[in-house]
């Protein structure tokens, strides 16, 4: 056995040493705990979202505070710790809680006290300082008073209500200034807004405005109208857009209004009606469509709407707002758990734009396209800012969202109807020339590539159109654009220009002669017979052919050159094509100089009449009357030929205005010599009516207005109407002839036989006179067959009880066989040429003194 020779003292201290062992052991896990959740409190104080602060408020010193503090105020812990609290926020927050201390102390010495939120400034190193919202709350421990301030970075909060109040601005300067009148109604219906453009048309100010319903504003009618539309938007949560006619009940003129009502919601709930009108009273009267206009008052969705994105620099999901389930159908954490869930739901065709768009650093916008979880594809535009920390560093992009697919659809539809023709849906002159500009830069690229140009333009499609109507007419060119689509490549462009013009590009050709084989086939392809509304018909056009090559000039230049070649074309008789040449555009520079010319000669008087003899040849000769023959006196070129002159005005249209001042002169001199002459007082005027002016629907009323301002009975006038001019629209000839009879004038058809009238056709017109072409009479002393020609006429018109003249008699022999075949008039240069009114009035004294007219009167004008 061991010895037992220790001593008490020994003993003493071991047994100390074991109860401290024991208790140690007793309180380890304890203490231990507690101090782990002690270190578990110190991390969460540390990584929280806003700064703590711990003061001692007896002198107001930093003891504690946590890491987001230090981050805010880019300082060491060291360097914060024992810092006044005026060395970090302003001397009145120090001052404002000095005095708080006494009466927050309790009866037992506890300090109760927690202040509410206060705005403003934290300050850091370097001049650093932060926006703050800040919460105080007084503490006591250990007998000594604490004081704890959390610190809330509030400066993109600050930012954010610095942008709404700018928005609020903005929208309140264009309420104020817009001149679109502006309301909003609440559930009652009363005014809870108005603009001032509404108020100052109602009569009132905006103020004024403000509770009325519309039963004080607007008459019974207008009420209705209104309160039926602001039904269907309380009650189907959908904009409406109309057309209403209002008038205030407190009088002013009736407007037209293009009306835009929405609903105004909160939280899901209608609590009013929103209404923009804009005044279209101008459009409506002069019948301008404005459907094709983009609505300038688009109400743009509120911000709230949108989609808010918060992506890391990982390109993980941090943040989705709720409203990404309304825009995509997705619900947040689709887009929070899944790192690609908004790159996969990129239409497949808009990805490749996306990943770039997201690939670049600056901050951009992108509209693009998404499949949305129902399968729809909706357009939508993204704003990507990018978001740095104060160091620099990037904590990720923000992402803003907003559905703009109603916009997009009408931007496509209004780019459509600015490129595309409405009635056939071609490509109007617009795209047409971009094409042709292509076609020109891809020709200067590549070696041996032709293009051309084909202008085309349906023959006589007025008649048709006047005949059967302008529906009737619609439909034969939406046939006709089909079938020019189906004429050409799918890569070459059918254009319409208006009217019954069309224009084709034709791209690729591998020679200029490729191109003569395709308006061969157009031709061949418009001839074909078409069935409309159960009318058969068989259309044909003139076509102007152009070839653009590396040297062209401008789309225009090659429009034109085409347009010229198509009427070209038409000239030499419809139903054919010619290729441009520069021939062609010099003699339309002629002409077009011409017209000018033409155009100021009109509004200078340099016009004047001659006037030719009309003999009575059965029996002695004596004078019947005359024709009246227009003359230009051009002030550079002297006395233009009509040759020249007249083919330009009946093209251009000037013809109605200077065939209606000849028939006024004309009659205004026969007028004059009856009253001055006694043996003027049989005689008759004729005058010629070109096609294009006996096809005016007011000719009538013209002829008869002339008449009566001249003082010159109807039985003294004769018209002359071509035969081409009649046949153009035999049925509305027939008619308008008629009207003209009907007044007491006599009518004569003009260069019979060189049209294509028949006998049966003459029969239902009301004709007196009959005038054989020069070109007919100048071939009866050519031989027998030349005679019987004139001869077959001559019995024609008799068999219609219709008097015959022969003009351009020139000899006595042809006066002779007209004579002997029964022709009763003449003229021509044997009796005289065309003369001035005063060798005229010369002419007809000698007429009158000699019993007859049998030598030709001085040539002198």
């Amino acid at each position: 056995m061991p010895s037992d020779d220790r001593r008490p003292g020994d003993l003493r201290d071991r047994l100390i040493g074991l109860g401290e062992r024991s208790m140690a052991k007793s309180y380890y896990p304890e203490l231990r705990r507690k101090l782990e959740e002690l270190e578990r409190f110190r991390a969460v104080v540390d990584h929280a979202n806003d700064a703590i602060f711990v003061f001692r408020t007896e002198d107001w010193n930093v003891v504690d505070v946590n890491e987001t503090a230090l981050v805010m105020l880019s300082m060491e812990r060291e360097e914060v710790l024992g810092r006044p609290i005026t060395s970090l926020f302003p001397q009145e927050i120090a001052a404002r809680y000095a005095g708080a201390l006494e009466d927050a102390r309790t009866p037992t010495g506890e300090l109760q006290f927690r202040n509410g939120h206060i705005v403003t400034i934290l300050s850091g190193a370097r001049g650093r300082s932060v926006p703050t919202e800040i919460t105080v709350t007084l503490h006591s421990f250990a007998g000594r008073g604490y004081a704890v301030v959390i610190a809330r970075d509030v400066t993109v909060r600050m930012a954010i209500e610095a942008e709404l109040d700018k928005s609020r601005q903005l929208f309140a300067s264009f309420m104020e200034n817009t001149p679109a009148s502006a309301t909003i109604k609440g559930p009652d219906g009363r005014y809870v807004f108005s603009n001032p453009a509404f108020s100052a048309y109602v009569g009132l100010s905006p103020q004024q405005v403000v509770g009325k319903s519309d039963d004080e504003l607007w008459p019974a009618d207008v009420v209705a109208m209104m309160r039926e539309s602001d039904l269907f938007v309380q009650r189907e949560g959908r904009p409406i857009t109309a057309q209403q006619r209002v008038r205030p009940i407190a009088g002013g003129p009736t407007r037209v209004l293009q009306v835009t009502k929405f609903p105004i919601t909160r939280r899901g709930e209608i609590t009013g009606v929103a209404v923009i009108g804009l005044d279209i009273s101008r459009q409506v009267r002069t019948e301008q469509a404005l459907k094709d206009s983009e609505d300038r008052h688009r109400i743009v969705a509120e911000y709230t709407h949108g989609m808010e994105c918060w992506v890391g620099p990982d390109g993980g999901m941090l943040y989705a707002s709720p409203s990404c389930e309304r825009i995509t159908g997705y619900p947040r954490d689709h887009f929070l758990e899944n790192a690609n869930g908004l790159e996969n739901i990129v239409l497949e065709e808009d990805r490749e734009d996306w990943l770039r768009f997201h690939a670049r650093p600056h901050d951009e916008s992108l509209d693009y396209r998404i499949r949305t979880r129902d399968g729809r594809v909706r357009w939508v535009n993204e704003v990507k800012r990018e978001v740095t920390a104060s160091d620099g560093e990037s904590m990720g992009s923000r992402l803003s969202l907003r559905d703009i697919t109603e916009r997009k659809h009408m931007e496509l539809q209004l780019r459509h109807l600015a490129l595309h023709d409405p009635l056939t849906g071609l490509a109007n002159r617009s795209l047409c020339l971009d094409r042709i500009q292509q076609a020109m830069e891809r020709s200067r690229r590549v070696k041996r590539s032709f293009f051309s140009v084909i202008f085309l333009d349906l023959d006589r499609f007025k008649v048709l159109n006047d005949s059967l109507g302008h529906v009737f007419g619609d439909k034969v060119l939406l046939l006709t654009a089909e079938v020019l689509r189906a004429s050409v490549r799918a890569f070459d462009t059918v254009a319409r220009f208006g009217g019954d013009e069309f224009v084709l590009l034709l791209e690729e050709l591998s020679s200029p002669r490729e191109a003569i084989q395709a308006v061969q086939r157009l031709r061949k392809a418009i001839s074909r017979p078409l069935v409309v509304d159960g009318h058969e018909i068989q259309l044909t056009a003139s076509l102007g052919l152009t070839l653009g090559t590396q040297n062209s000039a401008t789309p225009d230049d090659l429009l034109r050159n085409a347009n010229v070649a198509m009427h070209q074309a038409k000239k030499a008789g419809r139903n054919r094509f010619k290729t441009f040449t520069r021939a062609m555009l010099d003699r339309a520079s002629t002409l077009l100089a011409m017209e000018t010319d033409l155009r100021r000669a009109v509004g200078r008087g340099e016009f004047f009449l001659e006037y030719q003899p009309i003999v009575r040849m059965d029996g002695a000769p004596t004078l019947h009357g005359f024709e009246a023959l227009v003359r230009w006196n051009h002030p550079h070129k002297g006395v233009v030929p009509p040759s020249l002159f007249i083919p330009v005005a009946e093209e251009s249209g000037l013809i109605v205005e200077l065939g209606l001042i000849v028939l006024r002169e004309a009659c205004r001199t026969l007028s004059r010599w009856r009253e001055q002459i006694p043996a003027a007082a049989n005689l008759v005027m004729s005058v010629n009516l070109s096609p294009r002016q006996f096809s005016e629907s007011n000719l009538v009323e013209d002829v008869k207005a002339v008449l009566q301002e001249t003082g010159l009975p109807p039985s003294a006038l004769k018209l002359e109407i071509t035969e081409s001019a009649i046949m153009d629209n035999a049925a509305s000839a027939v008619d308008k002839l008629r009207r003209l009879k009907a007044l007491g004038m006599a009518l004569s058809i003009d260069d019979f036989g060189t049209g294509y009238s028949s006998m049966s056709s003459l029969q239902q017109f009301p004709l007196d006179t009959l005038k054989i072409d020069l070109s007919f009479v100048r071939r009866i002393e050519q031989g027998p067959e030349g005679q019987e020609i004139v001869k077959a006429i001559i019995s024609l018109a008799h068999s219609l009880q219709l008097q015959v003249i022969a003009e351009g008699v020139e000899r006595t022999s042809q006066r002779d066989i007209l004579r002997g075949l029964n022709c009763e008039f003449a003229q021509g240069y044997l009796y005289s040429k065309p003369i001035g009114e005063a060798a005229a009035r010369e002419y007809l004294a000698s007429c009158a003194a000699a019993d007859g007219c049998l030598k030709a009167a001085p040539t002198a004008s």
